[in-house]
């Protein structure tokens, strides 16, 4: 009875198992179908572009064109066929017989170049960029500031602009368009290495001299010093001899004034206070504490002119002009010029020995041959 009540409860152990696994497979099998019902048939769907999209955007900043590389290109086309060369049968002082002038005056074929480039000269040609020859008459020259002034017989000339050397700053751009050594239209560029130069050689009496790294050779005499706007600031006067990169140019308001007098009065008075000054080099300005960033110091004194009838002594430090502080020896010679031209005097504020000295002095209209007699 044990054996078969045993093998009985084996059965139904086994009977169990079977029907176990069978309803276990069942299952899985149902989730299967129910997964399947429920998953949609999905079909390839056709791509909606979308039309007329918004985009936000932001305005949009107009470009700024950049500066040409090559900006000199049509200042040099345009100025350089004012630029001509003067030849000379005899030879000019530096061994040359060559020369260059600027077209001022292209109605009336007025041209302006350096005295020494005519200089004992009996026989001058002047030859213009495009090839043309005409001989040339001297109209007036005045060898102490080595200025002259020539006419072709020609009209309806290409003329240059002058420009205004006021504006021009230390490391301003500029160019110098001549006819070194024979070689017409030259033209070399630098920036402007300093301002106020100072030349008394020879007797020649230049002041305010514009120095320039511009490669100036012998030839480029009576050339143009340009700035980037096209305008002539300088005329062409000087290089230092065994220095590189050492020039100078005449500043065109000095130019001009000449040139206004040599047409009108056939000589040169230029307006005086009576006074040699220059920049105060920095350590001179913080020894003596002078109140000012800016000044001009009193070098000499020239005897009876205004400026020693006025009180000014050598060593005097000019601070301010016309209740403006002072910028450079080109403030101080400008607006002497303009004072004298109205017939008006400058107001100068002075430092003397730790004080402030206001004065008051008229320039006046002196021939520079008789200034240079009372050197």
């Amino acid at each position: 009875m044990r054996e078969r009540s045993a093998w009985r409860e084996i059965l139904i152990w086994l009977i169990g198992v079977l029907v176990g696994a069978g309803l276990f497979n069942l299952g899985r099998w149902t989730g299967r179908q129910e997964v399947q019902l429920q998953e949609p048939k999905t079909q390839p769907m056709e791509f909606q572009p979308v039309s007329n999209p918004r985009l936000e955007r932001n305005p949009e900043i107009p470009a700024q064109p950049l500066p040409s590389v090559d900006f000199w290109v049509p200042i040099v086309e345009k100025v350089g066929k004012a630029i001509v060369s003067i030849e000379s049968e005899e030879v000019l002082p530096g061994g040359q017989n060559a020369g260059s002038g600027i077209i001022f005056d292209g109605k009336r074929g007025l041209i302006v170049t350096n005295y020494h480039v005519t200089e004992d000269s009996r026989n001058l040609t002047v030859i213009l960029k495009d090839g043309r020859r005409f001989r040339a008459k001297v109209i007036g020259g005045e060898p102490h500031v080595d200025i002259a002034v020539l006419q072709i017989p020609a009209n309806d000339l290409p003329e240059a602009k002058f420009g205004s050397s006021e504006e021009l700053k230390e490391g301003s751009w500029v160019i110098a368009i001549g006819n070194p050594f024979g070689f017409s239209n030259s033209v070399t560029v630098g920036v402007v290495s300093a301002k106020g130069r100072s030349l008394r050689d020879e007797g020649v009496f230049l002041d305010d001299l514009i120095q320039t790294d511009a490669a100036i050779n012998p030839g480029n005499s009576g050339g143009a010093l340009v700035n980037s706007k096209g305008e002539v600031v300088g005329i062409n006067v000087a290089m230092r001899p065994g220095a590189q990169g050492i020039a100078f140019a005449i500043p065109i308001e000095t130019v001009s004034d000449v040139v206004e007098q040599l047409l009108q009065h056939r000589e040169v008075r230029i307006p005086m206070l009576g006074i040699f000054y220059e920049m105060l080099p920095e350590d001179e300005r913080q020894r003596m504490k002078v109140p000012s960033e800016r000044a001009l110091i009193v070098r000499s004194v020239t005897n009876g002119l205004p400026a020693e009838e006025a009180g000014i002594k050598v060593g005097d430090v000019i601070i301010a002009l016309n209740g403006q502080p002072i910028r450079d020896t080109s403030h101080l010679r400008h607006e002497v010029r303009k004072a004298a031209k109205r017939n008006q005097p400058v107001k100068l504020s002075l430092f003397r020995k730790g004080s402030i000295v206001e004065v008051s002095v008229k320039p006046i209209w002196v021939p520079i041959r008789q200034l240079l007699q009372r050197q």
